[in-house]
């Protein structure tokens, strides 16, 4: 029948049992009672019942119900110093061998020590071995001088085996190891508490980034030279009446209606419509509105009694109308504190002409007004990629925001060619003259209708009953022929929307252009067009639309130039092509010194800089299209060179009778020193 005592591990893996080492243990307190047995035995002898004796009690620890309760050894085995080392027993690694081969059968260790050097369960191999350990210093009944191996177990409790054991280099390593994870700790929670920085900006600030921008290394997006300004208090507001619940708030945009009209569409009764006039009278009359105007009315939630009214021409510019006590409405005009101020500037044209400004530090609204300076002689659309402008101009604000550009002071358009001739425009009022003027002292004639080949002759007058030379017969000249040779630039007369870039039948390549009020030019039988004209494309006056050439139905080179008034053909010399007006003699010598202070500041304005170029992307390459099936009757056909652009949609036809000269002889003599043919 089993014992319900629970085994021991040592006695079930085949360890000495508790009987023999008692036996062993009562042999050694025989030998050291005796006076005499340790004189008869050799040193080797006494060290291997020292060592014994040591074993016997780190044996008997295991096991408390067999050992009996003996007091400790009475002299326990010193811990050697450091430096020193332990005696050479003939078992010891350390030991001398000549020792170990000199003993006897008769001096061995009984087969009970010599079998526990290879115990299985000692993972620290034969204690005997090793060097003894310090005594623990633990207080209690168990504790005291012979206890080598740390304070005496109570009985029933088991000492577990021994660990690993580490040496110091290895303590040091751990311990460095444990100390960079704490300080890693400490960084990363000084990290949490400290905000994130703004790399780019730091970056973009630094000295060494300023300075390889300088160096033309580090490519930066366009700075928009932003101005400050600073905001004044203004009057009351119809707006602020929106935090009454009482009060119903509506706003809106004329854009083409009637006064009457755009307030009915909210909802405002006709007899108030009528009140709101009234306000104003002798102040301001709404029969004529402009598109952009606005206007904002607020109303009594329950009556649709007008409480107020405001018309906003531009920010420099409100009227409003407010009840007063006795529930009338007055009308008045905002003071909005108007301030004007001169604004110097200057910017590189690229391919976005608003963002070329801006970065300038203009405001919207800055081309307008760089168009009426140029009115006659070109227009902001003709503005080529790689010029520049230099300005002054003069700005308006309103509560010390900006409101509008009043007019240019001074402008210099220079060409993206060097070889063409800088433009400049001077703002003048003098005693008879007024307006903008250019280096000359001339000025062009309102409209500003530009010749589409600069001082060519007209060869063929417009005659709606011209009898034909040739065939006989009344066949009328819808146009004016310009003579001049093949390859010679083709400008637009006015600013515009191309309608027809193409092949035209008897015109030839035409282009035409539609310009405000109802009229649209023609430029025919041109031996090619302006790289990237479009139809839909907007153009400037005196912007490049082809070149002059014999194609379509013509008898030799010329520009066949046509122009249109609501679909109807007329005289296009009556446009006054290149009209100057001369500045009067008596303004002459003030408008020399006027001239000559503005280009002194002309002068002055540095040449801006052209923003870096974007990095494009790699383009894939086109895949080749599959090849047609074999037995298939379809063929490619090549698309006819109708220029950069043809019709946008197939159903578009080209007009009729732009150019269709009927084989018409070109008189009159050519241009005077023609350009080199391109």
């Amino acid at each position: 029948m089993p014992s319900a005592v629970p085994q021991n591990p040592l006695e079930a893996s085949g360890a000495p049992d508790a009987a023999e080492r008692s036996e062993e243990r009562d042999g050694a307190d025989r030998s050291a009672a005796e006076p005499g047995a340790a004189a008869s035995q050799d040193a080797p002898r006494a060290d291997i019942e020292r060592s014994n004796a040591v074993d016997d009690v780190m044996d008997d620890a295991p096991d408390a119900s067999s050992r009996p309760a003996t007091p400790p050894l009475a002299a326990p085995v010193p811990s050697p110093r450091r430096g020193e080392r332990s005696p050479a027993a003939p078992w010891a690694r350390s030991g001398d061998p000549r020792g170990r081969a000199a003993l006897t059968r008769a001096q061995l260790p009984p087969p009970s020590s010599r079998g526990r050097a290879s115990a299985p369960w000692l993972r620290g191999g034969d204690p005997r071995a090793q060097p003894p350990r310090t005594p623990s210093l633990v207080d209690g009944p168990y504790a005291g001088p012979g206890s080598v191996d740390g304070p005496r177990l109570p009985p029933g409790l088991g000492r577990p085996p021994a660990g690993p054991h580490l040496s110091p280099r290895m303590t040091a390593v751990f311990g460095g190891i444990f100390g960079l994870a704490t300080l890693t700790s400490l960084i990363a929670l000084l990290i949490q508490g400290v905000p994130v920085r703004d790399e780019r900006t730091l970056v973009a600030t630094s000295p060494a980034s300023s300075a390889a921008e300088e160096a033309g290394k580090l490519p930066s997006s366009p700075e928009v030279k932003a101005k400050k300004r600073t905001p004044v208090p203004g009057p009351w507001r119809v707006s602020e009446l929106a935090k009454d619940p009482s009060v119903i708030l509506a706003s809106d945009v004329m854009d083409r209606r009637s006064f009457i009209t755009a307030l009915a569409d909210k909802g405002v009764p006709k007899a108030q419509v009528y009140r709101i006039m009234k306000a104003f009278d002798g102040l301001r009359k709404f029969d004529k509105c402009g598109r952009k105007d606005r206007y904002t009315v607020a109303m009594d939630r329950s009556t649709r009694r007008v409480r107020a009214f405001e018309y906003e021409v531009s920010a420099s510019e409100i009227y409003q109308a407010r009840e007063d006590g006795a529930g009338l409405l007055a009308g008045t005009t905002l003071d909005m504190k108007i301030a004007e101020e001169e604004v110097v500037a200057a910017f590189y044209v690229g391919k976005d002409l608003t963002s070329a400004y801006q970065a300038g530090g203009l405001e919207p609204g800055v081309l307008d007004v760089i168009d009426d300076a140029l009115s006659g002689r070109m227009s902001t659309e003709s503005f080529e990629e790689g010029s520049t402008v230099r300005l002054i101009a003069m700005e308006e604000t309103a509560l010390g925001m900006f409101s509008r550009y009043k007019k240019i002071i001074a402008l210099e358009y220079r060409p993206a060619d060097p070889a063409e001739k800088p433009v400049r425009i001077y703002d003048f009022k003098g005693q008879e003259a007024r307006g903008y003027f250019d280096e000359r002292g001339r000025q062009p004639y309102a409209g500003g209708w530009r010749s589409p080949v600069p001082g060519a002759p007209v060869t063929s007058k417009f005659n709606p009953q011209r009898m034909h030379p040739v065939l006989k017969k009344r066949m009328p000249h819808n146009g004016t022929d310009l003579g001049a040779p093949t390859g010679t630039p083709v400008y637009a007369a006015y600013r515009g929307v191309v309608e027809w870039v193409g092949p035209a039948g008897p015109s030839g390549n035409l282009v035409t252009v539609s310009h405000p009020n109802g009229i649209t030019t023609g430029y025919a039988h041109l031996s090619r067009y302006a790289p990237g004209i479009k139809t839909g494309m907007k153009v400037g006056t005196h912007q490049l639309v082809g070149y002059v050439g014999s194609t379509g139905r013509s008898t030799g080179p010329h520009l066949h130039f046509t122009a249109k008034k609501d679909g109807k053909y007329f005289d296009a010399e009556t446009l006054q092509f290149d009209g100057e007006r001369v500045m009067p003699g008596i303004d002459r010598a003030a408008f020399a010194a006027t001239k000559e202070a503005l280009d002194k500041r002309l002068d002055a304005i540095p040449l801006p800089e052209p923003p870096p170029e974007p990095v494009k992307p790699e383009a894939a390459e086109p895949s080749a299209p599959p090849p047609a099936a074999a037995g298939s009757d379809a063929t490619v056909s090549a698309a006819p060179a109708v220029g950069p652009s043809g019709p946008t949609e197939p159903e578009a036809q080209p007009p009729q009778g732009a150019g269709d000269d009927e084989g018409e002889l070109i008189e009159g003599p050519d241009l005077k020193n023609p350009p080199e043919t391109m």
